[in-house]
C-alpha cells in the first residue's frame, strides 16, 4: 500500500495532501471527500487522483498517524533516564493524541492486516517504555501490561485534548499527564496518617 502525496510544489508551500487530510478527519472523522478536498484547496477530482476511495484516504491517514507515533517512540531512548523515559515518552505522545484517538477509534483499521502489523509494533515499544519504568520501581509492579497502557493512553489523550481546547498549556502539559499518571488524584495523606 503506498501513501501518497501531492507533488514537490505543493509540499515547498505548505503541508501534503495527507497532512491536510489527516487535520481534516482528525477534527471530524465524518468529513466527506469534498470536504477534504476543499481544505486542501483542490477540487474533488484531484483528491480521486491521489485515493480512490475514502477507504484509501482513510489507510493513508491511518499510515501517516502511524508514522507520526513510531517518529515519537524513536525520540525516547530512556535507558539514561531515572523514570526510564516515561517522562520523555509523555511529552512525545501529547502533542500526537488527537491523531492517535483518530487511529484508535476508527474502524477500518482493525481490518488492514499491514497498518496492524506497525500499530502493534509500536506500541510495544510503548511497553518497552512502561516496563522498564516498573522496573525502576516508579510504576508499581501488580499493574498488568495491557492497564499500564490503556491509563498511559488515557492520560495522554485527555492532556493533548485540554491543550487543543486552550484549558492546558502546551508546556504544562506533560508534567500534569505524568503527575496523574504516577500519583492518580487522591489527596496526599496528612502526615502521621496512612491510608488503609
Amino acid at each position: 500500500m503506498s501513501v501518497h502525496t501531492i507533488g514537490p510544489a505543493r509540499r515547498a508551500t505548505g503541508p501534503s495532501l495527507l497532512d491536510v487530510a489527516a487535520e481534516v478527519l482528525v477534527a471530524d472523522p465524518a468529513a466527506s471527500l469534498a470536504e477534504v478536498a476543499a481544505a486542501a484547496g483542490i477540487g474533488r477530482t484531484t483528491l480521486h487522483k491521489h485515493y480512490a476511495t475514502r477507504d484509501d484516504l482513510l489507510r493513508a491517514v491511518g499510515h501517516r498517524v502511524i508514522g507520526l507515533w513510531e517518529q515519537a517512540v524513536d525520540g525516547v531512548d530512556g535507558s539514561d533516564d531515572p523514570d526510564g523515559g516515561l517522562g520523555a515518552l509523555t511529552a512525545a505522545m501529547i502533542p500526537i493524541g488527537p491523531q492517535l484517538a483518530f487511529l484508535w477509534r476508527t474502524p477500518i483499521f482493525d481490518h488492514d492486516d499491514e497498518l496492524d502489523k506497525r500499530w502493534l509494533a509500536v506500541e510495544e515499544r510503548v511497553r518497552v517504555t512502561l516496563r522498564r519504568a516498573r522496573d525502576l520501581g516508579v510504576l508499581s509492579a501488580g499493574v498488568p501490561d495491557w492497564w499500564l497502557l490503556q491509563m498511559f493512553y488515557s492520560v495522554s489523550y485527555v492532556a493533548a485534548e485540554s491543550v487543543r481546547s486552550g484549558k492546558l498549556a502546551p508546556l504544562d502539559a506533560p508534567g500534569l499527564a505524568l503527575g496523574t499518571y504516577l500519583r492518580g488524584l487522591g489527596a496526599s495523606p496528612a502526615p502521621g496518617k496512612e491510608t488503609s
